[in-house]
């Protein structure tokens, strides 16, 4: 059983079907390097092969998947420095937002980000943990939705996310950690003060860049050793 869930219009399009198959990737349901099997696809999403190669083209476009010789298709996968470089992007756009947004939060907004960090604290389900750590950040921006910035930081944010889902099971969202950096910049942008608030955001950020070199080296160190 292929881990995608069913197209909600039976008018299947190929954008339809990029948004099943791009949702599965970037939620780490398919591994680094995984094919994607054309027939199985297909006949999973009762399709012929037009709107099925129509919708991997676009992905591939995104670079989340790699053509490959005799028309296959894999997941592609990032190494550690492209991986990196994508967090340390994400820090600087995330401190340009900061400084662009904090002043223009609305009582609501501050409100929404406590609850949430609240709700964090008790939540022991790492894909919950990580769907209202993504909506945190998410309100943090809100007086920013809309512009070409916080849209190419959703779209960083996602190809970086699989790696966290993947990790899920060793601890690389680092739950508890973490959260204390949330509580931290939340309290510094109640209090409008942007120096420290860009401070915590920076440490809360480098910190998980931190923890996802230290991830990498691991899968490195437990690879086996190449024959001679």
């Amino acid at each position: 059983m292929l881990p995608l869930r069913e197209l909600s219009d039976r008018r299947t399009t190929s954008d339809q079907i990029a948004d099943v198959i791009r949702e599965a990737i970037l939620a780490g349901e398919f591994d680094d390097g995984e094919e994607l099997n054309q027939v199985a696809l297909a006949k999973h999403f009762n399709v012929s092969r037009v709107p099925l190669r129509e919708a991997l083209r676009q992905l591939q476009a995104e670079g989340l998947v790699t053509a490959k010789a005799h028309q296959r298709t894999v997941v592609s996968s990032l190494s550690v420095d492209r991986v990196l470089e994508i967090v340390d992007i994400r820090l600087l756009l995330e401190v340009h937002l900061l400084k662009q947004t904090m002043h223009k939060l609305q009582p609501e907004d501050i409100e929404r980000m406590r609850e949430l960090c609240t709700e964090m604290d008790s939540i022991t389900d790492h894909e919950a943990w990580l769907r209202k750590n993504r909506e945190l950040h998410k309100v943090l921006y809100n007086p920013a939705r809309g512009s070409f910035t916080f849209a190419l930081l959703e779209q960083l944010s996602a190809r970086v996310g699989r790696y966290l889902h993947r990790w899920s099971d060793t601890g690389v969202e680092r739950n508890k950690e973490a959260n204390a950096e949330h509580w931290a910049l939340v309290k510094a942008v109640e209090a409008r003060d942007l120096r420290r608030a860009r401070q915590e955001l920076q440490q809360h950020i480098g910190h998980t860049r931190d923890r996802i070199a230290a991830e990498f080296a691991k899968e490195s160190e437990s690879e086996p050793a190449a024959s001679p």
